[in-house]
């Protein structure tokens, strides 16, 4: 129709008219690529706020795992110190490390299964099923905060670096596994702190394993200290965006 129109007014030679209905299409044609524009915003910023939604339930599942992780990286410290209060009394706690500013679970909560407690190290899992979707599918852009992404970006990629840490955890409870199936000893075996103790005094490989696990478990704790504060930091940001959307 609007076609006729035109090819009607140019065999007229209504030069006027032919520029209206140009006009008429030109402005049709703006708003509607408009109408798109908006349609695509409003999209994007229904998806921002899912994601971000999204990535405060991540960031606290990481939460919880960091504390869990926590304290049993504590629990493994007092069993060994428990050990090698006794067994070594001379041998201390690193300097390097930060002191320990709360409360140590009770030793006498370990002491029935050591061999277990000195050999159940943490493993972080990240919650990352949401920021893996972002990065995947390409939808990261529509996080409008580039300052967030760039620290989501970071969190990640740290987590990602760190499990390097839990493979030398993994590798310390290797040993200590491998010598237990040497010496007949189960990790669900039932011993006394003392028995524990004797052996320690009289067999240098578990000794090892004990100062090696009380080690590694002060520096787990201090590792996931700083995950911790890295995680909290990050969930306000993530927790403040939505807010303000």
């Amino acid at each position: 129709m609007l076609l006729r129109r035109v090819i009607g007014h140019v065999k007229a030679q209504n030069w006027a008219a032919v520029f209206l209905d140009f006009m008429i299409v030109v402005v049709g044609i703006l708003i509607a690529f408009q109408i798109t524009s908006w349609n695509a915003a409003l999209k994007d910023r229904h998806d921002e706020q899912r994601y971000l939604a999204e990535l405060a339930v991540n960031l606290e599942a990481d939460l919880t795992q960091v504390r869990a992780g926590q304290e049993a990286s504590l629990q493994r410290l007092v069993a060994a110190e428990a050990i090698l209060a006794a067994a070594a009394p001379d041998y201390d706690r690193p300097r390097f490390f930060a002191p320990i500013d709360r409360d140590l679970p009770s030793p006498s909560a370990f002491h029935d299964y050591p061999y277990a407690t000195l050999t159940a190290y943490f493993f972080m899992v990240s919650a990352n099923s949401t920021f893996e979707e972002l990065i995947q599918t390409g939808n990261i852009g529509v996080i409008s905060n580039r300052s967030l992404v760039k620290e989501l970006t970071g969190y990640y990629d740290r987590l990602d670096r760190q499990r390097g840490n839990d493979d030398l955890m993994l590798t310390q409870a290797e040993g200590m596994l491998d010598w237990a199936r040497e010496n007949g000893v189960g990790m669900a075996d039932r011993v006394t702190l003392e028995e524990t103790i004797e052996l320690a005094k009289t067999d240098k490989t578990f000794l090892g394993f004990v100062k090696m696990a009380r080690f590694l478990a002060y520096f787990q704790y201090t590792r996931l200290l700083g995950v911790e504060t890295n995680t909290e930091t990050l969930l306000a940001a993530v927790e403040a965006e939505v807010e303000a959307r």
